[in-house]
């Protein structure tokens, strides 16, 4: 049985005189969750989560938030120098409603045959209950109004999702878990969070975290349904999933990848993950790792085997395709590329890449169109090369 999802939309109703611009987008939530349009609702959640984002920004950090966008803006309160102005359960229901709010406005899908994101009420639930609980802690904050408490009949409620960055296995490790206190903000006092609807394991909200980031999914033997809602609310959060006991492979990967996304190292966390067979998002890691550790025939490896597990897994051909680049593999870098561009005739690395095999090869006026062509197609590094040359396209 689903979710009601009315009292949550007259919550919005209650609150949204109090949220200045953000009341605009909240009452078309309201109308668009009664007219069934929860793509919509989503949406519209994500614009006033990033209201109230580049308020704070405003209000407590004394900053100009500029042009930055909602994933901008969530990652700005995950670095070390602003942890604790937000608090940790807050950023994970923020991650809920950016990770629902990135889905929702993109297809996701291949071809026209095939079916887009489907988003119910139960997926819309999980979103609003988040997006409550955020408005209830700025509410406080501010001292907008006293928010009471949303009750909502618990059901299989898809849980809230963090949308999302990397994370590996086991314990983040003593040192790593120190540091993290130490620098950590000082805690601030945390109001009460508005209660949400109780929601049974699902892999849907965490599914929402790899869709986001263009990863695909773990092995099924890769994964535990008992560790699926802890993981969706904590999948940026390092300090929460290195305290997770007895992690799955899954959970070590998810460790691992925030580590080096925010701490630029290598978690002991990856070992763990590496150990479950045809995990192609954890050796696609262990390849940028390597990169990143200057050891690229390791890379090489690394990225061939999440290549064979996941062939149509786009940054990784790409990622492969520069290794082979940068170690004189030109034959094979070659094929790489040709099959890339190939499969994917709109994505600019593969143009990018293939300028940089023709520049080697001196045949500079191929080259070119290609970086035009990269360029064309929004690639910013294309467009700066282009600048550089003083060249013009046709």
């Amino acid at each position: 049985m689903a979710v009601d999802i009315e009292p949550l939309l007259q919550k919005l109703t209650e609150l949204a005189p109090r949220f200045g611009r953000a009341e605009a987008d909240l009452h078309t939530m309201v109308t668009r969750g009664r007219a069934h349009d929860y793509k919509g609702v989503m949406q519209n959640a994500r614009l006033v989560l990033e209201a109230l984002l580049r308020s704070i920004i405003t209000d407590d950090l004394k900053q100009t938030p500029g042009k930055a966008m909602l994933d901008e803006l969530v990652t700005k309160f995950r670095q070390q120098a602003n942890l604790g102005i937000i608090p940790t359960n807050v950023l994970a229901h923020m991650g809920t409603v950016q990770a629902w709010g990135n889905l929702s406005a993109h297809d996701h899908a291949g071809s026209l045959e095939d079916s887009g994101v489907k988003v119910g009420q139960d997926e819309v639930v999980a979103s609003l209950n988040s997006l409550v609980a955020i408005l209830g802690w700025y509410a406080e904050k501010k001292n907008l109004v006293a928010v009471a408490p949303v009750r909502v009949p618990a059901a299989a409620v898809t849980p809230p999702s963090r949308l999302p960055l990397f994370i590996g296995a086991g314990v983040l490790g003593i040192a790593g878990l120190i540091a993290l206190l130490v620098f950590r903000a000082p805690a601030v006092e945390t109001p009460k969070p508005v209660e949400v609807a109780k929601v049974e394991p699902s892999f849907s909200a965490l599914d929402a975290v790899y869709a986001t980031r263009k990863h695909p999914l773990p092995p099924a033997a890769c994964r535990r349904a008992d560790e699926a809602t802890q993981l969706a609310k904590n999948a940026t959060d390092a300090q929460a999933l290195g305290l997770i006991e007895n992690p799955s492979p899954e959970a070590a990967f998810l460790l691992a990848f925030v580590t080096f996304e925010d701490l630029k190292r290598k978690s002991p966390a990856l070992d763990a993950a590496l150990k479950c067979p045809g995990f192609a998002a954890a050796e696609h890691l262990a390849g940028l790792v390597a990169i990143a550790e200057g050891r690229l025939p390791d890379a090489q490896q690394h990225l061939e085997v999440a290549r064979r597990e996941a062939p149509t897994w786009l940054d990784n051909r790409a990622r492969l395709a520069g290794v082979l680049l940068q170690t004189d593999h030109k034959d094979a870098a070659g094929k790489e590329i040709d099959a890339l561009v190939a499969a994917a005739p709109d994505y600019a690395p593969g143009y990018l890449l293939r300028f940089s095999l023709k520049a080697l090869d001196h045949a500079q006026d191929a080259a070119m169109l290609d970086l035009c062509k990269a360029t064309a197609l929004g690639s910013a590094q294309a467009r700066e090369k282009l600048e550089q040359l003083q060249f013009k396209c046709p």
